[in-house]
Parts: C-alpha cells; sequence; structure tokens
C-alpha cells in the first residue's frame, strides 16, 4: 500500500473522512476549547490549537528544579556532540509527543506536540494540538517556529520513536523538518545506564517515582489509553477525556526538564550529589570509563566497593575495575583486586590470575596453581560448564609441558 493510502485507511478508521468539505464533529458539544484553557494562534498555513504555560526556573518537580546549570559539556561528550559545538541551556528543546499509535510508519499522528524551553529564568511549555488531522500542516509549522533557535533536542527515547514519527509527518506535508540535522540527547539510554541495575526497568513513570520523587495525580492517563481517546474524540466531539492527555503530556515535558538538570549535574559533579547506592556509583563509574575519565572512575568504583554488602555484587565491581586497570596496563593495581575476586570465588579471576602470571611474570608455578584452582572449583560446581573445564585443562598441560 502507498504512503498516501495507508495514511488514508488510517485516518479513516480514526473517523475522518478523506476528500470533500471538511466536516465538523456530529456531536460538538464539548470542543476543546471549552475544556482546556488554550488559545488559537495563527500560522501561515492556517490556525493551531496552543496550550502555553510558563514556570519559574526554581519550580520543583518532585525534588528536583527543573532548570540545569549552564555548564553540562561531559553530558554532550557523552552524547557525542562535538565539542566545537557551543550549546548553552536555551538551544535545547524538550518535545514528547502524543500519538494515535505507538507502531509509528506513515499512518501514525502525532496529534499532540508538547515542547518546552529555557528563556532566562523561565521555562516555557507549549502543547501544540490537532483538532482534526487537517491541520496537521498548520501544526508542523507552529513546531517549527518554536524550535527556531534549537541546536539540541532532548527526549525520552525519542531517537526510537518521537522524532522519526515528526520527520515522517514532515516529509509527508513537504516541510522541512527541524530535527533532521538537529543533534539529540536521549535521557532513556543514559538513565538506563545510570539506574537499571537498581530499578527493575527505567520506563519514564518510574524514573519519576524513584529517582525524582514526582508521582502523577488522579488527572494523569495512562499511555496505553491515550490513541484510543483521540479516536474517540474524532469520532464524538467530546473533548472531556482529553484533558487528562494534556496533563499526561504536560508532565511528560517537566519530567525531561528535570531529569536532564539532574542527569548533567550528576556527570559534571559526580561527587557533589548524595549517592545512596553503592549499585548507582559503580554505574556511573562505567559511565566515566567509557568518557576516558579513569581517575574519576576509579574513585567512583572504589566508592561502590565501600558501600557494598552484597558479596556478589562486590565481586562484579572489583572485576570491572580490575579490567579498567588491565587495559591500562597498570597490573600491580589489577593484582590485588583479582585476588579479592578470586577468594569470593570468581573463575573469571582465577582465570586473569592465570594469566597474568603465565604471560607477564613467567611465573610458570604461580600460574599452574591458578588453573589447578579453577579446575577443582569447576568440578565441585552442580551445574558443569564443560567447556570452560576443558579449556583450563588445555592450560594446565601447555604449563606443565613448561
Amino acid at each position: 500500500m502507498s504512503d498516501w493510502g495507508d495514511l488514508s485507511e488510517q485516518l479513516r478508521k480514526l473517523g475522518v473522512k478523506i476528500g470533500g468539505p471538511i466536516e465538523k464533529p456530529l456531536r460538538n458539544h464539548f470542543p476543546i476549547e471549552k475544556v482546556i484553557d488554550c488559545i488559537e494562534i495563527n500560522t501561515r498555513c492556517g490556525p493551531v490549537l496552543s496550550l502555553k504555560n510558563i514556570y519559574p526556573a526554581d519550580y520543583a518537580h518532585g525534588d528536583r528544579i527543573i532548570k540545569a546549570n549552564n555548564s553540562f559539556n561531559r553530558f554532550l561528550d557523552w552524547s557525542g556532540i562535538p565539542k566545537e559545538t557551543s550549546i548553552c541551556l536555551e538551544h535545547l528543546v524538550f518535545i514528547d509527543t502524543e500519538t494515535t499509535g505507538l507502531a509509528g510508519g506513515t499512518g501514525t499522528l502525532a496529534f499532540m506536540i508538547g515542547v518546552g524551553k529555557f528563556v532566562g529564568n523561565i521555562f516555557q511549555l507549549e502543547q501544540f494540538f490537532l483538532r482534526n488531522p487537517s491541520e496537521e500542516e498548520a501544526v508542523l509549522h507552529a513546531l517549527s517556529d518554536f524550535c527556531k533557535n534549537m541546536k539540541a533536542v532532548v527526549s525520552y527515547n525519542g531517537k526510537a520513536f518521537d522524532i522519526p514519527i515528526l520527520n515522517t509527518r514532515h516529509i509527508l506535508q513537504r516541510i522541512p523538518s527541524p530535527f533532521i540535522h538537529t543533534d539529540h540527547i536521549d535521557l532513556l539510554t543514559i538513565s538506563r545506564q545510570l539506574w537499571r541495575l537498581r530499578l527493575s526497568e527505567c520506563r519514564l513513570s518510574s524514573i519519576e517515582n524513584n529517582i525524582l520523587n514526582f508521582h502523577r495525580n488522579e488527572n494523569d492517563v495512562p499511555g496505553y489509553l491515550v490513541p484510543k481517546l483521540y479516536k474517540d474524540y474524532l469520532q464524538t466531539g467530546d473533548s472531556r477525556p482529553l484533558k487528562g492527555v494534556f496533563y499526561h503530556n504536560q508532565k511528560d515535558v517537566l519530567s525531561l526538564a528535570a531529569l536532564f538538570s539532574l542527569i548533567s549535574k550528576i556527570i559534571e559533579s559526580p561527587f557533589s550529589e548524595n549517592i545512596y547506592h553503592a549499585i548507582d556509583a559503580f554505574s556511573m563509574a562505567k559511565i566515566f570509563e567509557r568518557l576516558n575519565e579513569h581517575e574519576i572512575a576509579h574513585k567512583l568504583y572504589n566508592n561502590a566497593k565501600l558501600k557494598e554488602q552484597n558479596k556478589l555484587l562486590r565481586t562484579r565491581y572489583l572485576l570491572q575495575q580490575a579490567n579498567l586497570y588491565k587495559r591500562q596496563k597498570l597490573y600491580n593495581l589489577a593484582l590485588p583486586l583479582w585476588k579479592d575476586a578470586a577468594n569470593n570465588g570468581s573463575i573469571v579471576a582465577i582465570e586473569e590470575l592465570a594469566k597474568y602470571y603465565e604471560h607477564h611474570l613467567k611465573d610458570f608455578k604461580k600460574a599452574l596453581f591458578q588453573t589447578e584452582r579453577a579446575i577443582d572449583k569447576l568440578q565441585k560446581e552442580d551445574n558443569l560448564n564443560t567447556s570452560l573445564l576443558d579449556k583450563f585443562i588445555h592450560r594446565k598441560y601447555r604449563l606443565l609441558n613448561k
């Protein structure tokens, strides 16, 4: 099916007729203008419905002030944004969309687009709403006007969902997309790197509750209901259920600003925040390891080891830090970590010791001792790893020949 055919079919399912004059909803007793305190703004392609909210920069969303410090160079580095790119807080646009479906593709409409940006000491949050799919071209022009000073977009899973959908809608409407050559900071990716080891999952709602300490009230609408509520609105003209969708989208955008503020502070000043969980310090250390800031990474690994009470987790920290020392060729610093992990029963650590004694110190007796230690441990395990055992046996005979 062609793109237009696919879109036409999707619109037909939503109750929208293609061709001929635009029809008003059959029962237009509750238009959106009577339910939401919004305004109609004019664009070069017609009117658009907009809901605007202004928040002071020190507005608290949960436990976090929404405005970040203006220095977030490490965050840009983590995002792969070139250092020569001059980006300040006012160049960022925070974006979240509500769509007619989760599958994406040309038949998916973004019927609500929530965007926010900092202007001086305020945060401007604007929501563009598609009263009828025929207004899409005007909405996209309004979005482009909002993003005119944007150098980077901030989203939560936007790289995989929001931005591809918006780019597709711009293409179908033959409008240049403001996101095509714009740098992207996706907070889902770094949230997973920071907290997935502690949290069961990293949906935005989980991050809000557990990290930002923000809890939505009874006005919120679950995300899975949003497409159906919009479909019902197009068919009936009753916009009252959409009030919760506006609330949902608004809080999503505020959460983006608050989360960006928190993460940027963590990355810029990793020891200024109170880190109560050892596993979070470990996750942060891995981020700094990727940034090649090894001194900070080692300090965070040390913090994690000191705080951790769980033997298996502490062993994991030891191995990760030892591996970093190994890549730095600082074997004298990796050695005690491997010994500590080996005493906790780590086969990986025992193998590293065997390789270190054999290849670096040429101490074949110590290498043989560690190899036989591994063989003995493997043979006593209930679930015998025969391939790993064979590897150590092969190492043993090689060492005996030496």
